[in-house]
């Protein structure tokens, strides 16, 4: 295990500490994601994964233990969030960018973007490296959302996650433009989330978008989320998309 410290603070630097608690559905939630992605990848013993923007590096570390795979890197720019993932044991924490890490020329057989892919400057150069990083039926696997999201937003967040989301059909002509093979998923799960739970993760702008809202525009967004619904559990339908690059 190690950290490669690089010192580019974001908007998940202050929320580092608290990021898994936060930023959590339930176990049923992690286990479908983790399912899934186990599938999608199908991991051999001698696969090197990068886990691109692996933030605490609990997905991370999870991946590596139930798919039994030779080394896991979780790359992520965040210096306080790359010393969360620095103390799992079973994987590597790199503190740097998507493009930073394929200019290190460390070799990897696999790669996990989980919704990450809006935070990708230049995708274009970044697939073509990655395509010619990855060795030959090397995978890659993106997780997004649609741009209009399910989740239980004020409208305002609403809008600005569907700015900041690329449309996933355009992700994918540019993966096929760069000679990927590609497969996309749609899949969903529900699962209902206590009230008090899901104001505390949107008071802590858990997702990056809600980063650009002030603390009083967050308080009056949960007074909107509030009038919408009855009672103190929320129920929530995640739709996920799942596209898988093959070379």
């Amino acid at each position: 295990m190690k950290n490669t410290l690089m010192n580019t603070p974001n908007h998940f630097d202050s929320i580092a500490e608290h990021f898994n608690r936060i930023w959590y559905f339930s176990d049923d939630y992690k286990d479908f994601v983790i399912s899934h992605i186990l599938n999608d990848l199908q991991f051999s013993p001698d696969d090197i994964l990068a886990d691109i923007g692996g933030g605490t590096g609990s997905f991370t570390a999870r991946l590596q233990r139930d798919g039994a795979f030779k080394c896991a890197y979780c790359i992520e720019p965040s210096a306080p969030m790359c010393g969360e993932a620095s103390k799992f044991s079973n994987i590597t924490a790199i503190c740097t960018d998507a493009h930073g890490f394929l200019e290190q020329n460390i070799p990897f057989t696999k790669m996990l973007l989980k919704e990450v892919i809006h935070h990708i400057t230049d995708r274009e150069t970044f697939w073509l490296n990655t395509y010619n990083s990855l060795p030959y039926e090397g995978k890659l696997l993106i997780i997004t959302r649609p741009q209009q999201i399910s989740f239980p937003l004020f409208d305002a967040a609403r809008e600005a996650f569907a700015k900041n989301q690329p449309p996933h059909d355009m992700i994918e002509n540019e993966l096929l433009e760069c000679g990927f093979n590609i497969n996309t998923s749609h899949r969903s799960h529900t699962f209902a989330l206590n009230k008090k739970s899901w104001y505390e993760m949107l008071q802590h702008r858990f997702m990056s978008d809600l980063g650009v809202f002030s603390s009083q525009e967050i308080d009056e967004g949960i007074k909107e989320i509030e009038s919408r619904y009855d009672g103190e559990v929320i129920d929530i339908i995640d739709h996920l998309i799942f596209i898988k690059a093959t070379k």
